[in-house]
């Protein structure tokens, strides 16, 4: 049996095959790429709507020189940033010590985060397969974000047993020297980006009856990321980075 063909269709194929323009029409389902977003956009810090009683509001803060850090409320993290003409967005992550936490995901949200899209005072942050994993709000809250406090993970080198320090947002610090462990707790400084700390002399480690450096260290005062702990007399014992 012979096909047959509907006059219509054979006008339109010989119409097509003798204009050099013919242009097929676009279909209702096609949707045009997002809009590239200009880096800046990002910069600033961003939280979610819901409070919780934790430690402090859970955020995530970038920053214009491409660092950023977040908290779940209980614990925060720092690393790199960087936002491509596709919306992809890379990160990096710094070393952490983690507590168990009843907040928000955000440390971990950002991390996995593939692409991003901001509307107005939203951004929308995109697992690999394209679905929404997190939305948060711009916050103009002066309580909510890093506030100039150098919480975060603070070592001499990219060792196991190199010297570190671990300042936590409930107010305590542990870390690591030649002796031992460190611990204590910690106020924010006079200065912004410095704090005082307090040993706790029975989770501090002592060798040939001295404490080591670390557990000695009252002050810390950060500058263009690294921290410089000084004594209670104003020696400087040592520089830990941030990491």
């Amino acid at each position: 049996m012979k096909a047959q063909r509907h006059p219509a269709a054979l006008v339109t194929i010989l119409c097509c095959a003798a204009m050099a323009g013919c242009t097929a029409t676009p279909s209702d389902d096609a949707t045009s790429p997002p809009e590239a977003l200009q880096p800046g956009i990002l910069v600033g810090t961003w939280t979610v709507e819901e409070t919780f009683d934790t430690l402090e509001q859970p955020y995530v803060a970038f920053v214009q020189d491409n660092s950023w850090s977040a908290s779940d409320g209980c614990n925060r993290v720092q690393g790199t940033w960087d936002l491509e003409e596709d919306n992809a967005l890379t990160t990096t992550m710094r070393p952490q010590t983690l507590m168990g936490c009843d907040g928000a995901a955000l440390p971990s949200a950002v991390s996995l985060a593939a692409t991003v899209a901001v509307d107005g005072d939203t951004l929308t942050l995109y697992d690999s397969d394209g679905s929404v994993s997190t939305e948060l709000v711009r916050s103009t809250d002066s309580s909510v974000g890093p506030q100039g406090l150098p919480i975060g993970y603070w070592t001499e080198e990219r060792t196991p047993t190199s010297p570190f320090l671990s300042i936590q947002v409930d107010r305590t610090y542990s870390g690591s020297d030649d002796c031992g462990e460190v611990a204590g707790t910690w106020e924010p400084g006079e200065e912004s980006d410095s704090v005082t700390l307090t040993p706790d002399p029975a989770a501090t480690a002592t060798c040939d009856d001295a404490e080591g450096w670390l557990g000695q260290a009252t002050l810390g005062r950060v500058r263009s990321g690294v921290m410089t702990l000084q004594s209670e007399d104003g020696t400087v014992l040592g520089e830990l980075s941030a990491m």
